[in-house]
């Protein structure tokens, strides 16, 4: 980097990004963003003690500022500093063919001219400015660019934070309508306790009578309520709605991951495919190489990438399987083709196709019903302990785990049913990135 690149450099680090000044009582934030101090209370609404970050959209707090002294008086010094710099530099910036200074800047060439090369024929017709004044209007060019690009994601934070709401407020519509529907189930059902239980007093009135005349008193409520009791009772199972997310899968695939599977820890009943994006039950038991067979019930296979910290996703797609286990798992060892994995070190969500009509996912606390997906996404984050699941059709979110706390290293994990209903053998792909 040439001189004045070190002294726009340092002008930049010394500049505040919402006033594009130098700082003027700088304070930092949690998020480690400087910004000075009379800036910053201008991005607050109202009395709100937090408020957003205008670099990165964190939560900040106006009660955390932490005044930045040392800053403040290297801007004051930058500031006084910058144009003894500049002028040192006319100096230093000769033109070889003149040996004149280049006091000019020409705007279709984007290069500094002497007042000789600007009479040259190839620049006749050029828009030729002085160079404090290039330079200034540089500045503001930057500076207008700056602010357009602010702008505009700050049009995009402002869809984001609508759509959430509108997300946010159709859930707790439909939560309010679930619950006014299992109330109505409820009331129903008590409705048919107590029904039951008045035949029960009716049928201990009359034990005392003749067994004729009891099935004669008993046989009209026992005829009108038979249809009743063999009537199953309508208990709303819900399944919850789902609306996409803008952006969701473009997002998501800046982590994308190049997944494949690991034959050394394969179930024999396991075949692979040679480029290890694909996996199915064999119809006869399988004989890996140095490998021995775990258990029969477990159908079981790792991906060969193995995880410690950041951010990573990928995406598998389903064959025929009406029961299937996906996600992340801690091998604590691999030894001769064994795996040892203990059930607390598995994160992962199990599904159940149900006659094609819908999804049922079982947790490790709890259980949902969704729509059928063909195609999932799987976000892990290490670091905040985070795993979630994606329809990648829709681009929704199916599940978000609590967050957790990872620990070693962590590897996909898979796990196929013998076969679906029909006796179809399961399989399971893992898409590639280009893979629509």
């Amino acid at each position: 980097m040439d001189v004045r690149g070190l002294i726009e450099s340092l002008k930049e680090d010394l500049t505040c990004s919402i006033c594009l000044g130098y700082f003027t009582d700088p304070v930092t934030v949690k998020c480690g963003h400087t910004f000075c101090t009379q800036c910053l209370l201008q991005c607050r609404k109202g009395g709100d003690d937090t408020f957003t970050c205008p670099e990165c959209r964190g939560l900040i707090n106006y009660r955390n500022f932490i005044p930045n002294k040392s800053l403040q008086n290297l801007s004051i010094t930058g500031k006084m500093l910058r144009p003894h710099l500049l002028q040192s530099m006319v100096g230093l910036t000769t033109c070889d063919q003149h040996g004149e200074q280049k006091k000019l800047f020409c705007e279709e060439d984007q290069r500094p001219l002497c007042e000789s090369c600007s009479l040259a024929p190839e620049h006749k017709h050029h828009h030729v400015l002085p160079m404090d004044k290039a330079t200034e209007k540089y500045k503001e060019d930057a500076n207008s660019l700056k602010q357009s690009v602010i702008s505009e994601y700050e049009k995009i934070y402002q869809f984001l934070r609508k759509e959430e709401k509108q997300h946010l407020l159709r859930l707790g519509q439909e939560f309010r309508n679930n619950m006014a529907k299992h109330k109505v189930n409820k009331a129903k059902l008590l409705l048919e306790i107590q029904k039951l239980q008045r035949m029960v007093l009716d049928v201990e009135d009359n034990l005392d009578k003749a067994p004729s005349e009891m099935f004669r008193v008993m046989k009209i409520p026992f005829e009108r309520n038979e249809e009743q009791l063999l009537q199953e009772v309508n208990v709303d199972s819900s399944i919850w709605s789902t609306w996409p997310i803008t952006c969701l899968r473009e997002m998501l695939k800046n982590y994308h991951r190049d997944i494949t599977l690991d034959p050394e820890t394969a179930n024999p009943h396991l075949i692979l495919s040679e480029d290890m994006k694909h996996v199915k039950c064999g119809s006869f038991l399988q004989i890996l190489p140095d490998s021995e067979e775990i258990s029969v019930d477990s159908f079981i296979v790792l991906g060969a990438q193995t995880f410690t910290s950041g951010k990573h996703y990928w995406e598998i797609e389903w064959g025929d399987n009406t029961e299937w286990e996906v996600g992340v798992c801690k091998v604590s060892a691999i030894q001769n083709g064994n795996l040892s994995i203990l059930l607390e070190d598995i994160c992962a969500l199990e599904g159940y196709r149900c006659v094609n009509d819908f999804f049922f996912w079982k947790l490790q606390h709890g259980h949902f019903v969704s729509e059928p997906i063909d195609k999932m996404g799987i976000l892990l984050d290490y670091e905040k302990g985070h795993i979630a699941f994606y329809n990648v059709i829709e681009e929704n979110l199916i599940f978000s785990s609590s967050e957790m706390n990872f620990q070693g290293t962590l590897r996909p994990y898979f796990a196929l049913s013998r076969h679906n209903e029909e006796g179809t053998l399961a399989s399971l792909s893992i898409c590639p990135r280009s893979n629509k």
